[in-house]
């Protein structure tokens, strides 16, 4: 069989015509789906770059806080007690016979260091009392502070405040409760 011209003109074409959408099909569109995949890849793991570094400033931010901390708790005298530190303010402003309780409670906090917590109830103290007490409670070199503050009027005497409070220090986790 014999091809005119013509024809093996046509086959050649038909054939590169197949050969070509062969090579598109099986090699170009492959190469290019792998490309923007391998280019979504990169902008993820950019963006997980950029958090990274986010985490490792927040990271270095907390560490510096904690050396802070751990320079205050070594100021701190060793036989500091959250329970006895707020019976002194106590009795140092006036209110130590106001106090109805003082209910410390459970150590709370995971590693290095932890949070006591002192519940106090004050019953009919003055306004100026109140004022002068939480003045010397709140005490950033000693790493206590107040957590919560409930105050009503006395019902019983007229211009004095009944106060639940919640206070809060820092204590290291090997030196365990003082309270």
């Amino acid at each position: 069989m014999a091809f005119s011209r013509k024809d093996r003109r046509a086959l050649a074409l038909g054939a590169g015509a197949v050969l070509l959408f062969v090579l598109v099909q099986f090699v170009v569109f492959p190469l290019l789906d792998k490309r923007k995949r391998l280019e979504h890849g990169i902008k993820a793991k950019e963006k997980g770059l950029v958090e990274m570094r986010e985490m490792q400033s927040r990271f270095l931010q907390l560490s510096r806080q904690s050396n802070t901390l751990e320079e205050r708790l070594s100021k701190r005298p060793e036989n500091f007690g959250l329970f006895a530190f707020l019976e002194n303010k106590a009795a140092e402003t006036k209110v130590k016979d106001n106090i109805d309780y003082m209910k410390p409670s459970e150590v709370a906090g995971e590693g290095v260091l932890q949070q006591n917590m002192v519940e106090m109830k004050l019953k009919a103290v003055t306004l100026k009392e109140l004022v002068a007490f939480l003045e010397r409670i709140e005490s950033p070199q000693n790493l206590v502070e107040l957590k919560r503050i409930s105050i009503q009027e006395n019902k019983k005497q007229a211009g004095t405040l009944d106060i639940i409070m919640q206070v809060i220090s820092l204590v290291r986790a090997e030196s365990g409760a003082q309270e």
